[in-house]
């Protein structure tokens, strides 16, 4: 019998199914391939995570860490490939912060995401094209330790440079010259609510300053300071502060954060910070700490982040005598006044009515001294000596050792105006009175009362709590508050009708 072959129909017919088969098929494969070649990048960025993790801790042993690494370099031990380019970050609290190229995949990780995701190769170049792009600044002071003189040299890039205040109704109406509102980070320090239920930013002061709501109508009202890069030393008898823009050798990284347009108000149901409230007064430390987590995971109250804004108030302002420069706060009066007195001034800085009885502000930061004093968390002190823990999950009253470091100075035990700070390489943030003889206009200007007629300084069990800023009992003197004024005589359960405390928000 004769074997029948396929007909020229049949055979196009296989081969059209063949091609149509193809062209499904074919998408398919190649979108597996995709996707596998997707994960084996995110794999090999959590690789590079995980040497990071390692890093941080064979660092910690050693006591240096780089807060910036180049992953094309030799920091991490890396299992498998590095990438063709990126960089991971550390924040102060060892959180890590990562870009990496692979290919044409670009994977990025922030702080606060749970898990590395690709973004486009566009935003993968820009964002190292901004970095590049960037001048370095650096924005420094100098000043001879034992001066009596209470101002600064301007040097570096802050030389000619001039910063005022406002200090009355019309000259918020004329204006006064602050060149450092157009030079980073002052310039990029602002106001705005955040809702706590959502987690997310409701509105920012720059985007509608005429309609901005100060008073928590679209959550909680707070002030973002962006990150930046300080160095503090001392070397032949000159005190140097400097601010850049870049991480260079020698300089800290101040992580973004946010810190309370206004002093805590509310109770134990809800704390919040806005407009047109009392101050909560008259609970402990711990209180208010328990309070401001009830916000969420990501508040803590006013820690050492207020060093922080020291460093850019005397960068910018080159004098210590705040009260001279910014405004007096309410400081001599009979009652603490409700928060919003500067609501007016927007993201300037200074005061409406300087008598005393009025507030000030710095950049979005109302009464950051004066009207009431503030509770520093995350510092305790004992026999006079401070001891600083620097992450916001460990803080604990009366601890002395394992988070918390012993600073490498003794606080003066002598109340007075102020006439020389401490200073400690390891822990050089951290600026605490340790000798006074000063004056209203000499040396550093601002009181501090130690330890209230005792000899012998925070001797108990749980030692003392610092506070700072002043109040508004000035006890007939304008004086008596300031960016430098420090009470040390706060027991770990102490509360008083002058003291609070302010939100932090770690972003």
């Amino acid at each position: 019998m004769k074997k029948k072959g396929f007909t020229l129909i049949e055979l196009l017919a296989v081969i059209v199914i063949l091609a149509i088969i193809a062209l499904i098929a074919t998408p398919m494969i190649m979108g597996v391939i995709e996707n596998a070649r997707k994960k084996a990048a995110i794999q090999s960025v959590n690789g590079l995570l995980e040497a990071g993790e390692q890093y941080q801790v064979e660092s910690m042993m050693d006591g240096a860490r780089e807060t910036e690494i180049d992953l094309t370099g030799d920091t991490l031990d890396i299992k498998g490939s590095k990438p063709d380019s990126g960089e991971l970050i550390y924040d102060s609290l060892g959180n890590m912060s990562i870009i990496a190229k692979y290919g044409k995949y670009c994977i990025e990780k922030k702080f606060l995401d749970e898990e590395p995701t690709i973004v486009t190769r566009e935003e993968c170049e820009m964002k190292a094209s901004e970095k590049e792009n960037i001048t370095t600044k650096i924005y420094g002071i100098k000043r001879d330790i034992n001066t009596s003189e209470t101002t600064w040299e301007r040097i570096e890039d802050a030389e000619e440079l001039e910063a005022n205040a406002i200090k009355s109704e019309s000259e918020l109406e004329t204006g006064v010259r602050n060149d450092f509102d157009e030079i980073y980070p002052w310039s990029d320090i602002e106001t705005y609510t955040y809702d706590v239920e959502k987690k997310e930013v409701t509105s920012w002061y720059n985007d509608n300053p005429e309609g901005f709501e100060f008073d928590g109508s679209k959550g909680e009202v707070l002030t973002y300071i962006p990150t930046f890069y300080y160095k503090r030393y001392q070397e032949d008898g000159y005190e140097y502060i400097l601010i850049s823009n870049k991480n260079l050798e020698g300089y800290t990284r101040s992580d973004e954060f946010s810190i309370g347009r206004y002093t805590m108000s509310g109770d134990s149901n809800a704390i919040h910070s806005k407009s047109g409230e009392t101050p909560l007064v008259k609970i402990t430390i711990t209180q208010f700490r328990d309070y401001a987590r009830k916000l969420g995971s990501e508040f803590s109250q006013l820690d050492y982040h207020y060093f922080i804004i020291q460093l850019l108030y005397l960068v910018e302002y080159a004098d210590y005598n705040s009260q001279e420069k910014l405004g007096l706060s309410n400081t001599n009066n009979t009652v603490t006044i409700t928060s919003g007195g500067c609501d007016e001034l927007g993201m300037k800085s200074g005061t409406l009515n300087n008598d005393g009885k009025h507030s000030m502000i710095y950049r979005g930061i109302e009464d950051i001294y004066g009207n009431v004093f503030q509770f520093v968390d995350g510092m305790n002190i004992k026999s006079g000596v401070t001891y600083i823990c620097y992450d916001p999950n460990q803080y604990k009253i009366g601890t002395f050792d394992g988070y918390y470091q012993k600073l490498g100075y003794v606080n003066t035990t002598d109340g007075g105006y102020i006439k020389k700070l401490g200073y400690d390489a390891t822990n050089s943030l951290i600026a605490l009175p340790i000798e006074v003889g000063g004056s209203t206009n000499t040396y550093i200007t601002d009181y501090g009362e130690p330890y209230l007629g005792t000899t012998t300084p925070c001797e108990s069990e749980t030692g003392c709590i610092p506070s700072v800023g002043g109040a508004g009992f000035g006890g007939g003197s304008n004086k008596q508050a300031g960016f430098w004024y420090w009470r040390f005589f706060n027991s770990s359960s102490g509360l008083s009708n002058d003291l609070g405390s302010r939100l932090i928000k770690y972003q």
